[in-house]
């Protein structure tokens, strides 16, 4: 677990504290219903991801996408997110083909567990001694498949 007082993730870089940036992640939360968060990677072995904070409000699992670029993690999260606050549902390979057109692919893969990656979702919406929050990993051709059943990695 992280100090609260330790300096993590990109934005907190910029010189905010930890309870800063949670301040603000809840402040687009409520503003705008979910956000993102983007971890960077250090190469393959621990690729970059993103992360949507505030799907659980919509008793929606969270959704993590690996990928090294974080425009394009926000890109692939963003169309699922705003899906999910107009009332639609996803779960493990739903068809996604309205979302990512031929001959793009994407599919949604049950990910195993949410308490390391989606730390901040997890400090924000879990409740003491409750299991962390569900998620869905997107999974996208091209993209690092870390966790993945399928990819096997």
């Amino acid at each position: 677990m992280f100090d609260w007082e330790e300096k993590v993730m990109c934005d907190v870089c910029g010189g905010i504290n930890v309870p800063e940036f949670s301040r603000s992640i809840e402040a687009k939360v409520r503003t705008y219903g979910w956000t993102v968060v983007y971890i960077q990677g250090d190469g393959e072995r621990n690729p970059g991801f993103g992360y949507t904070i505030g799907l659980t409000q919509y008793d929606h699992p969270e959704i993590i996408v690996f990928d090294p670029v974080s425009a394009s993690a926000y890109l692939s999260l963003k169309p699922l997110a705003s899906a999910v606050l107009e009332g639609n549902t996803f779960g493990e390979g739903d068809d996604l083909t309205a979302f990512f057109p031929p001959p793009e692919r994407a599919e949604l893969l049950e990910f195993p567990d949410s308490g390391i990656h989606l730390f901040t979702a997890n400090s924000i919406f879990r409740a003491a001694g409750d299991p962390p929050l569900p998620v869905l990993q997107l999974v996208r051709p091209g993209l690092p498949a870390l966790l993945s059943r399928r990819g096997g990695r």
